[in-house]
């Protein structure tokens, strides 16, 4: 049944994934010499030796890349596991909590968010009829961020100001990209079964032992699956700019070739990771029908 489920998958993966995929390998070891009739000659590992050794944008955006996913990750999966389990409580108007905090999946996607920001650019226009076009710009470049008013840096510091804006912008994300990681651990802490906790609660335990001892534990498998799906939907995601890096470069400059090297060296680094997390959560897994 396992094949069976895995097959509409499979399928779309041999029609149209894996021709594509192998076609770019090749292309990553050769040069493109004329795109009207694409014709191309083999380059060997010079475009991976030019990303690596010679572009100096490509490695500090992978490594901020990376940076960002090693800090936002920890913190989304916290703020997920923690959501769920307020939302699993007997709460009035636990629905449209649920929904509340499900909405950004939905406000995120392609054509609502472009509308969001095609809004901001009418305002954006709007800055420029009374205020200059400097305003205009500056509108546009803060969609998406959260500012500290003036006054406000003013009674704080600058500084402090800006760590406050850091870690509001920090919030903002992790409410942003936590919809479905909250879905998915509401859906582990309700295959929890009860009897743990009447069982616990006859020994005197504490919510707290409770949480470490039993909910927890019961909830490791759906956590490697919320990390493993938070890095990969942060990696591939629209606003990283090592991703926009390598569109942009193959798709607006039309290298093709070096492009398809930067995208597998990005593939591998993104590999590392996950093979990396599913190391480091072999020891803490807890699988209750293996034990």
């Amino acid at each position: 049944m396992g094949y069976v489920f895995v097959a509409p998958w499979m399928l779309g993966f041999l029609a149209f994934f894996l021709f594509p995929m192998v076609f770019s390998l090749v292309l990553a070891f050769s040069h493109v010499s004329n795109l009207q009739n694409f014709s191309f000659i083999y380059y060997g590992l010079k475009n991976f030796s030019n990303a690596l050794l010679v572009d100096v944008e490509f490695v500090p955006k992978l490594v901020q890349s990376l940076t960002d996913a090693l800090v936002k990750t920890p913190l989304i999966v916290v703020f997920s596991l923690l959501i769920a389990i307020l939302l699993n409580q007997k709460l009035p108007g636990k629905g449209l909590l649920r929904a509340l905090f499900l909405l950004p999946v939905v406000i995120g996607s392609g054509v609502v968010l472009q509308t969001l920001q095609g809004n901001s650019a009418t305002l954006a226009v709007m800055d420029s009829m009374s205020a200059g076009a400097a305003s205009a710009q500056q509108s546009a470049m803060e969609l998406g961020n959260i500012e500290l008013s003036g006054r406000m840096v003013m009674l704080m510091g600058e500084d402090f100001a800006s760590a406050v804006s850091a870690v509001l912008q920090q919030v903002s994300d992790g409410l942003w990209m936590s919809g479905i990681q909250i879905v998915l651990f509401l859906g582990a802490l309700q295959s929890v079964p009860d009897v743990y906790y009447e069982a616990a609660m006859c020994d005197g335990a504490t919510g707290w032992e409770k949480f470490w001892k039993i909910t927890l534990p019961m909830v490791t498998p759906m956590i490697l699956i919320v990390v493993v799906y938070t890095v990969i939907s942060y990696f591939t995601g629209a606003e990283n700019q090592a991703m926009v890096y390598i569109v942009d470069t193959s798709f607006t400059n039309l290298e093709l070739d070096y492009g398809s090297a930067m995208g597998w060296l990005y593939y591998s680094v993104i590999g590392l990771v996950l093979g990396l997390i599913f190391l480091g959560f072999r020891r803490f897994a807890f699988y209750a029908g293996d034990r």
